[in-house]
């Protein structure tokens, strides 16, 4: 609603925009494995995090212009993010659990994933009645950097290499 009703612009528009992140995502999952290989899976989760932190403080400066652009600059990284988790996030997931409970453990994942984002919308609501759109749109930038930060910190990074474990990671 915010591209229609608060900045005046198409739906095309719209589509333009999260097209740009579905590229982003798109490449963040094509460039997962190589980059860990490279760096190790931990290491390469920490350091696309410190990259896409910044990025993500672009996001609320959406408008019309050249601020679109920028915007779209900071979308295109922080979705990159996005598309290297979900490749790295699931060998790490994947790793430490015994083959019978795969299915719970990723049923669970995707519970509190789904919950934490339908909490995440109704405190973005909430932010946006009150103090309106923008508002709520520097509230989520900050935290998605500072998630991105919090996940590249050296005690939740591990570096998550194949050497030795079960092939999930083809050589």
């Amino acid at each position: 609603m915010l591209f229609a009703r608060e900045l005046g612009l198409s739906a095309g528009v719209l589509g333009l925009y999260w097209a740009a992140g579905g590229v982003g995502i798109l490449l963040g999952a094509r460039c997962a494995r190589p980059v860990a290989r490279r760096l190790g899976h931990g290491r390469a989760l920490g350091l696309v995090g410190l990259c896409a932190a910044p990025a993500a403080l672009l996001i609320p400066l959406v408008d019309r212009g050249a601020w679109l652009w920028l915007a779209g600059a900071g979308w295109v990284p922080a979705t990159f993010k996005m598309g290297v988790d979900n490749v790295l996030g699931v060998i790490l997931r994947r790793r430490p659990t015994p083959a019978p409970l795969l299915g719970r453990m990723n049923a669970t994942f995707r519970f509190m994933l789904g919950g934490a984002l339908a909490v995440g919308s109704a405190v973005a609501g909430v932010i946006d009645e009150f103090t309106g759109v923008h508002t709520a749109l520097w509230v989520g930038g900050c935290c998605l950097a500072l998630a991105f930060v919090r996940s590249s910190s050296p005690r939740s990074v591990r570096d998550g290499s194949c050497r030795g474990r079960r092939p999930l990671c083809p050589g």
